[in-house]
């Protein structure tokens, strides 16, 4: 039989409540549910069931907010850390123009060809995935052209056929 966990009075059972209800973060969010329903005296497995998490992250969170208080519930892992700037950013009003012209081997513009160009602009390599998420951007589809049946009839029968 599980024992009920005692919470600290850092806050009250109501201004655990205001904080979950005003919090916008869904895991910040879960865990003033879990901290709330815990000190309404809510068992840590029926709390855990209640906000889709095990008990022992239960445990764990009552924990760390009876040694810390209110400042161990927020998330922990600090703010997020931006990633490389964007190599297709930089040039995206030059690439918009080079797509707008013939592509340099005369064919249709392509992700590779577009990853290529980019490499060549920015001197670091781009994959295919972000050259085709660029010409998506900028409002570009894929064009290939229509099929042909194998055994379709040449130029030749198609005007004989025809009614004159």
């Amino acid at each position: 039989m599980s024992r009920r966990i005692e919470l600290q009075p850092h806050l009250l059972t109501a201004e655990l409540y205001e904080r979950y209800r005003a919090c916008r973060r869904p895991n910040e969010k879960a865990r003033w549910r879990s901290l709330y329903l815990i000190s309404r005296g809510t068992l840590a497995a029926e709390a855990a069931r209640r906000v889709g998490r095990t008990s022992g992250w239960v445990t764990q969170l009552t924990q760390r907010y009876n040694e810390r208080g209110a400042a161990a519930v927020p998330d922990q892992r600090g703010d997020a850390k931006p990633g490389p700037r964007p190599r297709v950013e930089a040039v995206a009003a030059e690439l918009d123009a080079a797509l707008r012209s013939s592509a340099p081997d005369g064919g249709l513009w392509t992700a590779p060809k577009v990853a290529a160009w980019i490499e060549e602009r920015t001197g670091e390599p781009v994959h295919e995935t972000t050259a085709w998420r660029a010409l998506r951007r900028l409002g570009f589809s894929l064009q290939v052209p229509r099929p042909r049946h194998a055994r379709s009839a040449s130029e030749r029968e198609q005007a004989r056929f025809k009614k004159s």
